[in-house]
């Protein structure tokens, strides 16, 4: 997880999908139905913040063998009459390492 966020990146999608809105719910707000819906990736990991069924759910993710920092997801769920509307909002938090945070307080002793 993030230590000191310095800045964000955002970008935001969305797209009405043909589709039940209780199947694109299942889709983003399960473990399953991420594997189906998510390219794979065996080096991802999604760790799930918040879930309010049955339209909005945030979680994080980023690849164990990455350097970037997590990226957090934001997702929301809305039945329309064309079926189902899904906003994804990605956010990457801009880092700022701890060693070069540390790097400019000096030494005190006491």
């Amino acid at each position: 997880m993030p230590d000191t966020t310095t800045e964000t990146d955002n970008i935001t999608r969305e797209v009405i999908i043909d589709a039940p809105f209780e199947d694109v719910w299942e889709a983003v707000s399960t473990n399953e139905g991420r594997e189906r819906w998510l390219e794979p990736d065996r080096d991802r990991t999604i760790v799930v913040e918040e879930t309010e069924a049955p339209s909005h759910i945030t979680w994080w993710w980023w690849r164990e063998s990455d350097t970037e920092p997590a990226r957090h997801v934001d997702v929301r769920v809305i039945a329309v009459p064309d079926g189902t509307r899904v906003t994804v909002t990605e956010t990457q938090p801009a880092m700022l390492p701890i060693a070069q945070l540390l790097a400019t307080f000096e030494p005190v002793c006491v």
